[in-house]
This record gives structure tokens, C-alpha cells and sequence, in this order.
């Protein structure tokens, strides 16, 4: 598994992992029964549609509030399913390459990579409890005729909480990490200090070699705007 810490400026880093859109969702195997196998199904579902709406090339205006609203939480959906994969995915490697700008010392970048994902676990932890609690609360909307959306959401938040949470925590504690210099990224991060008309081409020149469809995008999202 390769995570890139992609520089930001002013000594902000944000990981990147670049998912490919056939591998398999990060639900755990195996056959189980009752209300937890249901949130499974229904989170993986969810994940399914948000991506197949990410990458359609059609689009058709909802004509009604519900579908109109179901369609901006399948966006919403999407942009989660993005920033959390990283995370998701750190439950089922045993090893991971960390890339870093070849201008910063590995040890130091490994520590607050490391650092980085003990607060994101907390955050998560945090944020899990207080989404379980929604899920309780919108119990009563399965009897209204309809998609239960709340239902939908709250199940996503609830299971992609914990996914990350656990993740967050076997990449601090289990996941043996080894760390990569890299020039490409050092360029990127040269190339977000550039004055607004020339940055957007030079972030995507410089991200070139690195062979990751999405990460000039990200960047681009990411990053401060220029001075």
C-alpha cells in the first residue's frame, strides 16, 4: 500500500492513497445475521451508488425534493467515501509505504504522519457516538412511507466512523511503515506557492510522474489559495 504526504505549504502535509474504483469495498467478509449484517449491506450499497453517480456521464435533474435531496447526499457520500479510504483501508495491511517530499527529514515526516492518524482516530471515536445516537433517533422514521433517508445517512456516518476509527488505530500501533523520499512530491509542494495563473498547470506537471489520476485535483482542492 502507498500513501503519498502530499505538501501543502506553511508546514501542513495531508495523506493521500489513490483507490482504484474495482477494488473491493472495505466491508468485513463472512456470512453474519441480524441488524449488523443489514448496516453492512446497506453501507455497501450506498458506497455502490455514490460512485456509479461520481462517475456518470449522464445527468438527469431530479424533478421532486426527495430526489433532488437524495441526489446531494450521494454527492456528499462520494466526497466522504474519498477522504476516508485511506483509513479504511489501513484495517487490512500488515505493511505501507509512506512518500515524502525529498526535502524533509523521513523520521520526522513518519512522526507526524503517525501523529496525524492518532488525531484522526480520536476524531472519528468521537464522532462515531454521536452519529449512533442518530441512528437510534431515526428508528421511527422506518414506519414512514418512503426512503428512510435519515436511516441511510446515519448508517453510512455509523459505519464509515468506525471503519476509520479502526483503521486509524491499527495504522498507528500495527502497520509496519517504511518511508520513501520523492522529488515529485518536493515539486508539488513548490508548485502550490505559485501565483494563481501559472499554479493550476504547474501542480499538474509536477504530479505527472507520480501516475495518480485524481492527486492534481486534490491538490488543487486542498491547498490554500494563493497569495
Amino acid at each position: 500500500m502507498n500513501v503519498f504526504y502530499i505538501p501543502l505549504g506553511a508546514g501542513t502535509f495531508e495523506p493521500y492513497f489513490e483507490h482504484e474504483d474495482d477494488d473491493e469495498e472495505p466491508v468485513e467478509g463472512g456470512v453474519s445475521r441480524g441488524f449488523i449484517a443489514r448496516m453492512r449491506a446497506r453501507f455497501s450499497q450506498m458506497i455502490k451508488e455514490a460512485e456509479e453517480a461520481r462517475h456518470s456521464q449522464i445527468y438527469e435533474a431530479p424533478t421532486t425534493f426527495v430526489g433532488r435531496f437524495q441526489r446531494k447526499m450521494m454527492g456528499w457520500v462520494a466526497e466522504r467515501v474519498a477522504e476516508q479510504r485511506l483509513l479504511w483501508q489501513l484495517r487490512s495491511v500488515d505493511e505501507a509505504v509512506l512518500h515524502v517530499p525529498d526535502d524533509q527529514d523521513p523520521a520526522a515526516a513518519l512522526a507526524l504522519f503517525r501523529d496525524g492518524l492518532q488525531k484522526d482516530g480520536d476524531r472519528h471515536r468521537r464522532l462515531l457516538a454521536l452519529h449512533a445516537l442518530g441512528l437510534i433517533a431515526s428508528a421511527p422514521f422506518v414506519v414512514v412511507p418512503g426512503p428512510n433517508i435519515f436511516g441511510y445517512f446515519f448508517t453510512f456516518t455509523v459505519v464509515g466512523h468506525f471503519l476509520a476509527f479502526r483503521g486509524a488505530r491499527r495504522g498507528v500501533s500495527e502497520v509496519r511503515w517504511s518511508v520513501q523520499p520523492d522529488a515529485a512530491l518536493t515539486a508539488i509542494g513548490h508548485a502550490v506557492k505559485a501565483p494563481a495563473p501559472d499554479r493550476y498547470r504547474r501542480i499538474h506537471e509536477a504530479a505527472a510522474p507520480l501516475r495518480l489520476a485524481h492527486l492534481a485535483r486534490f491538490v488543487e482542492r486542498m491547498a490554500p489559495p494563493p497569495a
